[in-house]
């Protein structure tokens, strides 16, 4: 088979130029597999990728990685009905049937956590994880899920928290009431251990509130559908909610997982008829527009998602986006992990105001965490304190990091000098 065939898995609005993915039979192979229902050509462009000698080894670490290796094991037996080679066949389905395990634990988990947080009045979304598995590719261990996450509202913590440590789950952070105070009004996220060793991740928020991005709980609380998981119903969002906390969560993280993007692209697969003017009204408000959008774009460059033309003229308007798919795509493709400068400075950046910027700089480098808390034991009429040991803390980090590239770039000149 040729291998000049059209690459569907880049298919899409402005194909992304990424010429070292020519030289990547594994991640293009990855794509195609990324996703519920292998289409015709896909599977076609997958055979066509094997005229390729494929390196099995980097194959199998980057679907580890991109926590694609359901989808990756699913669709080579499966959909194109192949058989992997012999020497690391007993391994893959060994490690196949792990994932099937994990997911009926977690699943397991996710009902007996909702049934206890309903017992004491406590409403909970799952979000992500299992459910999230179940509603999109109809199989929960087609998804690889590391932890379960829980949206409850804010007001709802300290209780939900007492609850599960009552029940045996183990809470690693044991902070002071004081602590908790301050950690629920400016953090997103709280785990604990459950007794099946299952991390389990209170959520309020999808990002802490330095991230200056407004998201009234509200709006997704007042807009619940319900969800079926192993047989009970579960409050879920609502797919244009969904949609944009994916995008949120993918875009906090640069979408350094492949499976983030694979669970936006199927998504806007299977709703075609979404409120997009719900979604960007929602999104413009808090800020969020140029998350939303990278999301869909590098959904449709990688994985060829279409774009709806609800997004073509934010799109249009924000050329900002492709510049920091292209970045993304290539960092994908190259492996290359993003400095703690790189990483501070593509979040200024997905960030389509000067104000939320601003905003993000203040709060994020005031805003005390239990790293501070740790160093000193401050009174709670102290606690202001904790905001300029963060800021000093911050400073000291700034002033190691620029005196470390200055080093670099002294001894750059010397060895220059001595050659």
């Amino acid at each position: 088979m040729s291998a000049s065939a059209t690459e569907p898995a880049l298919a899409g609005h402005r194909p992304l130029q990424i010429a070292e993915l020519k030289n990547s039979p594994e991640l293009q192979l990855l794509l195609c597999c990324a996703r519920r229902k292998l289409s015709s050509a896909n599977a076609r462009y997958a055979l066509e990728l094997l005229d390729q000698p494929l390196n099995w080894s980097r194959l199998i670490e980057q679907a580890q990685i991109h926590r694609l290796f359901p989808l990756l094991y699913w669709h080579w037996t499966k959909s194109l009905g192949l058989d992997f080679p012999p020497e690391i066949a007993e391994q893959l389905d060994d490690r196949f049937r792990a994932n099937v395990a994990r997911s009926l634990l977690l699943m397991r988990d996710l009902v007996n956590l909702v049934e206890l947080l309903g017992s004491r009045g406590i409403p909970a979304i799952p979000f992500k994880g299992p459910a999230l598995a179940e509603s999109l590719y109809g199989n929960a261990a087609l998804r690889q899920c590391v932890d379960l996450d829980i949206l409850i509202r804010q007001c709802d913590v300290p209780e939900a928290i007492r609850t599960l440590v009552s029940a045996g789950y183990e809470d690693g952070k044991q902070l002071t009431p004081a602590q908790q105070n301050a950690f629920v009004a400016t953090q997103y996220e709280y785990g604990l251990l459950s007794p099946a060793g299952i991390l389990v991740e209170l959520q309020w928020r999808i990002v802490p509130r330095y991230f200056s991005l407004p998201l009234p709980e509200e709006q997704y609380w007042s807009r619940l559908q319900s969800l079926t998981v192993c047989g009970r119903e579960m409050n879920s969002l609502s797919c244009e909610d969904l949609l944009l906390l994916l995008c949120i969560h993918g875009g906090k993280h640069g979408w350094g997982k492949l499976i983030w993007l694979a669970d936006v692209a199927e998504l806007l697969a299977s709703k075609p008829h979404m409120d997009w003017e719900y979604v960007l009204n929602h999104a413009r408000r808090a800020g969020g527009l140029r998350l939303l959008l990278l999301g869909v774009v590098l959904a449709n460059r990688l994985l060829g998602t279409t774009i709806p033309n609800d997004l073509a003229q934010p799109l249009d308007r924000d050329r900002t986006v492709e510049q920091i798919a292209d970045g993304i795509g290539r960092n994908l493709v190259t492996g290359g992990l993003p400095t703690y400068i790189s990483s501070q400075l593509y979040l200024l950046r997905v960030r389509e105001h000067w104000p939320d910027r601003l905003r993000y700089v203040v709060r994020f480098t005031s805003t005390a965490t239990p790293m501070e808390w740790k160093m000193v034991d401050f009174p709670p009429s102290l606690f202001v304190l904790y905001s300029f040991l963060r800021m000093l803390r911050g400073l000291g980090k700034a002033l190691s990091l620029a005196g470390n590239s200055a080093s670099r770039f002294i001894k750059s000149k010397v060895v220059v000098l001595w050659q």
